[in-house]
């Protein structure tokens, strides 16, 4: 977030706001062109929506703004400040080398993973598991000592019917961090494992199991599977049929209809792959 400091806003959007955040404050002047490089590095680095840092702009060429750099014991400019609950915290003053204003800055912008983290959140909350699992995937990657992470990724395996790996990802967490997030995810496992192993799909189970190269027996335990959540499995048994038979019943236009369902999941792209390869 950039936000422009007036006399009118001064309280609001920067005492009031860096106790709820980081306010990285960037004293300048236009008719200073000294300025323009670090204006521009420190917008780069903090950008138009970043949940943890807001840049917020002064110039000192407003007299009534004057006063705040003199507070500050500002003696050159351009300059930035980084405020934290309500109190200057550090500053660099006049023209600095990128690297400078980089390493200060690194220690107030949130790490990837912090960032990967919050973004897989967002996703479970508007119901993309399959573009959470992505994002929180790579995030534990980043950090695989941060179990909260792990948590997040487990639900978001359980919301994209990817039970084994939220199993194997449940039992990786020690029982220490097992808290009451963990067990919501365990309980929402259970249930989904209890409802994915339907008698309707047990009977069709063992008929295919009699009956192997039965295409419409695949094709109607693809659509249980694609009812109960198990949309790879569903996606995988379709492609067998479409492999021998791309006019096969209603196989073809059931593969595309999952995929439409699933929104961003990585999954979307290598299964719309596999069935180009039979096409062209």
């Amino acid at each position: 977030m950039i936000v422009t400091i007036t006399p009118e806003n001064f309280r609001t959007e920067l005492l009031d706001a860096s106790r709820q955040k980081t306010i990285a404050v960037f004293f300048y002047a236009d008719q200073l062109p000294e300025c323009q490089p670090m204006g521009q590095q420190l917008e780069q680095l903090i950008g138009l929506a970043n949940p943890m840092v807001t840049l917020a702009r002064v110039d000192v060429a407003d007299p009534q703004l004057q006063s705040l750099a003199v507070q500050l014991g500002l003696q050159a400019l351009p300059a930035v400040v980084i405020f934290k609950n309500g109190q200057p915290a550090d500053a660099l003053m006049g023209p600095q080398d990128p690297a400078a204003v980089e390493n200060m800055l690194a220690k107030y912008l949130p790490k990837e993973d912090d960032t990967l983290f919050a973004e897989g959140q967002q996703l479970l909350q508007n119901g993309d598991a399959g573009a959470a699992y992505a994002v929180l995937k790579k995030a534990q990657q980043l950090a695989p000592q941060r179990y909260e992470i792990s948590t997040a990724l487990a639900d978001a395996c359980v919301q994209s019917a990817r039970l084994d790996e939220a199993q194997a990802v449940l039992e990786s967490i020690p029982n220490v961090y097992q808290d009451s997030a963990y067990q919501q995810v365990k309980s929402a496992l259970d249930l989904a494992q209890q409802a994915s192993d339907s008698p309707e799909i047990r009977a069709l189970e063992a008929q295919l199991a009699l009956e192997p190269d039965n295409s419409q027996l695949k094709q109607d335990l693809a659509i249980q599977y694609s009812q109960t959540g198990r949309k790879q499995e569903a996606l995988e048994m379709l492609f067998t049929i479409l492999s021998r038979d791309l006019n096969f019943g209603e196989a073809r236009k059931t593969y595309l209809d999952i995929l439409a369902t699933m929104g961003s999941d990585p999954l979307v792209s290598k299964f719309r792959k596999k069935l180009y390869t039979l096409l062209y």
